[in-house]
């Protein structure tokens, strides 16, 4: 079972593409020590997901990675200089999930409407746990609060709508519902990815951000998985 993975080293939470790109604009340009403590306390908590859900470490790991090269790609490297917090962002996207129960977690049937209920806490328990540490990115809280949220306004938890959601977390929002649709569960098979990608289309103004589906399927952002 998975619980048995190996304890892994900080460094391969932090390793891979190293989060080439993306920018907001940002009210104060990110130093050095902010992508370095981002990147430590993103690994550091990464580190205590491991023990109870090494299977949603993994999952982390993927997202962080997607939404590193996708923002690397972007048509004019919006990201550019805060690539570090972009990987640590993604990588805490659902850290939260360290305080849901694993018969949830490790369900191998689709979750009942109760157990669904609770899951949707987990944006809280994320946040509650990257504002224990200071000088980190904001990205991470963003990402955190807002990968869930709907670009029509009917996700959760706080129902932002539009650009009221955070660029990370509508970033973070596509590339983890591409992962999570290109996984294999124990209740159905994994799409491929460009079967992933046509779901991904068709919530483009519903679901997602539509400006950037249409970047990541003109410019095959995610074309190899």
């Amino acid at each position: 079972m998975m619980r048995d993975t190996p304890h892994r080293p900080y460094s391969v939470f932090v390793s891979g593409p190293a989060a080439p790109g993306l920018t907001v604009p940002a009210p104060r340009p990110p130093s050095a020590s902010v992508a370095a403590t981002s990147l430590g306390v993103a690994s550091l908590l990464m580190e205590q997901l491991l023990d109870h859900s090494p299977a949603v470490v993994t999952h982390s790991l993927r997202v962080a990675r997607h939404a590193a090269r996708v923002a690397s790609r972007l048509p004019g490297d919006p990201w550019r200089g805060r690539e570090s917090e972009v990987y640590a962002a993604a990588l805490v996207h659902d850290v939260g999930k360290i305080n849901e129960p694993l018969d949830i977690l490790l369900a191998a049937r689709p979750l009942t409407a109760i157990e669904y209920a609770c899951i949707k806490d987990h944006p809280f328990h994320g946040v509650a746990l990257v504002r224990r540490y200071a000088a980190v990115s904001p990205l991470l809280e963003d990402a955190a609060w807002g990968h869930h949220e709907w670009w029509d306004g009917s996700g959760y938890p706080r129902r932002l709508a539009g650009a009221e959601i955070p660029a990370i977390a509508r970033l973070v929002s596509l590339v983890d519902a591409f992962d999570a649709m290109c996984e294999n569960r124990p209740y159905r098979a994994g799409m491929t990815p460009a079967v992933a990608l046509l779901e991904i289309e068709r919530g483009a103004g519903t679901q997602f951000d539509p400006s950037l589906v249409d970047i990541v399927l003109r410019h095959n952002l995610l074309r190899d998985g």
